[in-house]
C-alpha cells in the first residue's frame, strides 16, 4: 500500500507529494517545492523517493540562493545514500557552492566524496573537484599539495581544448584562481630582511607575482562576477602587501653615506614604489566598479573598500614624505635614473666576469 499522507488540505500520497514538488518548481515557487520535497523525505528517510528528494529540495534552495541549506542537504545526500546516482552530483555541487562561498575545508570534504565516483565525473566535474581540493591544501598553507590538484586540473583542461581563445568555461575560474593562490602564497614567504640577498628576492617575489597575476586574470575570462572580484581584490593585495613591506624593510646602501645622499635615497626610493600603490589603486577600482555593476554582495566588496581605503591612506602619507624632503620631483627623477645607471652597469660588470670565470679552465 502506497504511503498516505493527510494534510489540513487533503490527502495525499508520497508520489503526489514528489510530483507536487517537481510541479512548485517548474512554475518557479522553489520554496514550496522544497518544502515537499523535504517532507517526502522526511516520512520515508530509507524510501525509494528520499534520496532523489533530498537532492531536489537542495537544488530549489539552491536556487533560492541559500546556499548554506542547500549545502546541508546535498552533504545529507552524500552521506545518508553514498550508494545513489545522485551521491556523486551532490558531491560535485557540493564542491562548487563551498568554493563559492569560501568554504574551502567544505570544499575538499566534497571533492573527496566525489573523487570516489572519478571515472564517472565529466571533464568540468573533474575541474570543480580539483579545483575544490587545490584550495583547501592553500587554506592550509600546503602549496606543493595544491600544486598537485591544480596540474590534475590543467591537465583536464588540456586534454580537452577547454582553454581556448574567448570565453571559458565558470568551471575553469575556480581553477585559475587556485592557480594564483598557490602562486600568492609562495610570494608572500619571500621577505627582505637580508640586505646582500635583496636583488635576487626582490627579483623573484616580482616574478611569483606577475605570474599570480596572470593566473587570476585568466579567471576573469570565464566572466563571473564572483571569481573576477576574489581575483582584482588578490591582485591589489599583492602589490599593496609588496608595498608595505619595502617601505618597513628599506635600508640605503652603503654609498649613501651622508644625511644628503640618504635623503635623497628615501625619496627616490619612495617615488620608485610609488608605482605599486598605483597598481593596487586602480585595479580596486577596476574590481569595485565591476562589482557595481554586476551587483555583487559578496564580503569581499567590504574588503575591497577596506583595502583601497588603507591605499589612499599610503598614497597620502607618501605624497606627504615627498613634500617634505628638499628635492623637487626632477631631481628625484635625476637620482632614479643614476640608481638604475649604476644598478645596470654592476650587473653588466658581474655577468661579464662570470662568464669570464666561466671560460677560464681549472
Amino acid at each position: 500500500m502506497p504511503r498516505i499522507v493527510v494534510t489540513p488540505t487533503g490527502t495525499h500520497t508520497l508520489e503526489e507529494l514528489f510530483v507536487a514538488g517537481r510541479a512548485a518548481a517548474q512554475r518557479g515557487d522553489f520554496r514550496g517545492a522544497a518544502a515537499s520535497f523535504e517532507r517526502v523525505a522526511a516520512l520515508e528517510p530509507q524510501g525509494e523517493l528520499a534520496a532523489e528528494a533530498t537532492f531536489l529540495a537542495a537544488e530549489a534552495y539552491d536556487s533560492l540562493h541559500e546556499h548554506p541549506e542547500a549545502l546541508k542537504r546535498y552533504e545529507l545526500v552524500v552521506e545518508r545514500y553514498p550508494g545513489h546516482p545522485r551521491a556523486r552530483d551532490a558531491a560535485v555541487r557540493g564542491v562548487r557552492l563551498s568554493t563559492y562561498e569560501g568554504e574551502w575545508d567544505w570544499a575538499g570534504r566534497f571533492a573527496d566524496r566525489a573523487l570516489e565516483h572519478a571515472r564517472e565525473l565529466t571533464a568540468l566535474q573533474q575541474i570543480a573537484v580539483y579545483a575544490g581540493k587545490a584550495l583547501e591544501s592553500v587554506s592550509h598553507d600546503d602549496d606543493q599539495r595544491a600544486s598537485g590538484f591544480v596540474e590534475r586540473g590543467r591537465n583536464v583542461v588540456e586534454r580537452d581544448g577547454l582553454d581556448l581563445a574567448g570565453r571559458l568555461p565558470v568551471e575553469l575560474a575556480p581553477l585559475y584562481y587556485a592557480l594564483g593562490e598557490v602562486r600568492r602564497l609562495r610570494a608572500d614567504r619571500i621577505h627582505f630582511d637580508v640586505a646582500s640577498e635583496f636583488p635576487a628576492r626582490m627579483e623573484a617575489r616580482c616574478q611569483l607575482i606577475l605570474d599570480a597575476q596572470s593566473a587570476y586574470s585568466d579567471s576573469w575570462r570565464a566572466y563571473d562576477a564572483h571569481w573576477s572580484l576574489l581575483s582584482g581584490v588578490r591582485v591589489g593585495e599583492l602589490y599593496d602587501d609588496l608595498h608595505r613591506e619595502l617601505m618597513r624593510t628599506m635600508q640605503p646602501p652603503a654609498a649613501a653615506d651622508t644625511d644628503d645622499r640618504r635623503l635623497l635615497y628615501y625619496g627616490a626610493t619612495r617615488l620608485l614604489y610609488s608605482v605599486l600603490l598605483e597598481k593596487a589603486h586602480g585595479m580596486l577600482d577596476h574590481t569595485l566598479a565591476m562589482a557595481e555593476r554586476e551587483h555583487e554582495r559578496s564580503p569581499w566588496v567590504d574588503r575591497a573598500r577596506k583595502t583601497l581605503e588603507g591605499i589612499r591612506t599610503a598614497e597620502r602619507e607618501e605624497q606627504a614624505s615627498l613634500e617634505r624632503l628638499p628635492y623637487s620631483r626632477a631631481e628625484l627623477e635625476q637620482a632614479l635614473t643614476e640608481m638604475r645607471t649604476r644598478l645596470r652597469d654592476k650587473s653588466g660588470e658581474v655577468g661579464r666576469g662570470a662568464r669570464g670565470a666561466a671560460a677560464t679552465p681549472r
